[in-house]
């Protein structure tokens, strides 16, 4: 379901509060002039997003900008957006959240050329939609990105084309209290983590959820398994088939088989198929679900719902006990600048904005991610006792957005829907995948 919020900068009512209001922020809007008169020299545009009328450098227009974004980040961001307007009272901002259909509205755009002023780019900032994007290594606030978002977001030549407002770094949610309950050690293995979900069923509580309404969650799965079956294994992984084209997708079976052995085991939530992700949170806050294949802005969420929840999050599991597990990390919440837009200058206020530290913390704090920028802290809570707890893990980039071609990420909500659903099996699956990898490999001319 499509979330929009549309916010509308009121003018003020009379003549002698326009004045206290405009004296109150001369300084402000003269910095503002200069920022934007500076882009402009970077940029070579006109003067988009400015007017004489109201005082040299107001901001005016209107910004649409799109995202996935949903819940407390959502919330978040969408809070961000109506600060901005607030001081810009010229500016108007239409904020939506697409949900599970953004990818396929933002491919339509693509190929039509006409996307939102900004959009949140997903963790694809540039292997997908970089060619749409403007460059932002010129912009301000780009040397106090932390480190290490900038290896995930980079292109060839270095260049980033989004503002992070936070940093994925996750592994799987689950209930800590429960997990202690039932005399169970954080799985390491995959194994392991069988083990726990078989006494959790026996106990009467539900192992994993999962919310398959969405195939978007499907997929996650996938790519939460896929890295411990064939990439983290120093001593055994196929980094190289897969990054040269050579790999064999029989190898991609016990991703599969593990997915199934979920379902067939009973240890998934008997709505697997129909549940909606907006019940995660609610489940999980519940108390009655042990893991959730989730990153941790799910857990913040849980959290906002019951302060007790006793969640923590945990490193992906091996599937090696030779191995160590792993935790997920790269872009997150992060948007561009079309650079075809109309309104660029206008949109590069609002990133500068955006960037500053008191926005920076609150997407972190509401999503439960490390913040983007250095010197700036989300209020993470109890979840920060996970990222201290596991400070030392090796952090591997999400699977797909490193080692599967641009496109694979739709083939990988059909697949996993049609597995979860028994519609195929593990070899047609694995046939599947295959086909789509070497069919996107040749469009994307890998």
């Amino acid at each position: 379901m499509k979330k929009t919020w549309l916010w509308r900068a009121l003018a003020c009512a009379g003549a002698m509060t326009l004045l206290a209001g405009c004296g109150a922020k001369t300084g402000e809007t003269q910095e503002t002039a200069a920022q934007t008169q500076a882009g402009q020299a970077q940029t070579g545009q006109s003067g988009a997003g400015t007017t004489e009328e109201g005082g040299a450098g107001e901001l005016t227009g209107k910004l649409v900008i799109m995202t996935n974004a949903s819940g407390g980040t959502f919330e978040a961001m969408n809070e961000v957006f109506a600060r901005f307007m607030e001081e810009n009272p010229g500016v108007e901002i239409e904020y939506s959240s697409q949900g599970k259909d953004y990818e396929q509205l933002m491919k339509a755009k693509m190929a039509a050329n006409d996307l939102p002023d900004l959009f949140a780019t997903h963790g694809w900032s540039v292997n997908r939609y970089s060619e749409y994007l403007r460059p932002l290594n010129d912009q301000e606030w780009y040397g106090d990105l932390v480190e290490e978002i900038l290896p995930v977001m980079s292109d060839s030549e270095g260049q980033i084309y989004a503002l992070p407002m936070n940093v994925d770094k996750s592994g799987i949610v689950y209930n800590a209290d429960l997990l202690e309950k039932l005399g169970k050690e954080v799985p390491k293995t995959w194994d392991e983590f069988l083990d726990a979900c078989e006494e959790a069923k026996n106990q009467g509580y539900t192992p994993v959820y999962l919310a398959g309404k969405d195939p978007g969650k499907l997929a996650g799965v996938i790519n939460t398994v896929s890295p411990t079956y064939l990439i983290t294994d120093e001593a055994d992984n196929y980094r190289a088939e897969l990054k040269d084209g050579s790999f064999d997708w029989a190898n991609y079976a016990p991703v599969f088989q593990l997915i199934t052995k979920l379902r067939d085991s009973g240890y998934l939530n008997k709505d697997y198929q129909t549940a909606d992700p907006i019940t995660i949170p609610q489940k999980l806050a519940g108390g009655e679900v042990l893991f959730a294949l989730e990153n941790n802005a799910t857990m913040a969420d849980a959290y906002a719902l019951k302060a007790d929840a006793g969640l923590a999050m945990m490193p992906v599991p091996t599937a090696s006990a030779e191995d160590e597990p792993v935790l997920l990390g790269g872009e997150r919440e992060a948007y561009g600048v079309w650079k075809d837009g109309p309104n660029q200058e206008l949109a590069l206020e609002l990133l500068r904005f955006m960037a500053e530290k008191e926005n920076i913390e609150k997407v972190s704090t509401a999503s439960g991610m490390p913040a983007s920028m250095k010197g700036a802290t989300g209020n993470l809570g109890v979840v920060n006792e996970s990222y201290e707890k596991y400070a030392d893990s090796r952090v591997f980039p999400k699977f797909d957005r490193e080692y599967l071609p641009n496109g694979m990420w739709s083939t990988m909500k059909t697949v996993g829907s049609a597995l979860i659903a028994g519609d195929v099996d593990v070899d047609k699956a694995c046939q599947m995948m295959g086909e789509d990898y070497i069919k996107f490999r040749e469009q994307n001319n890998e």
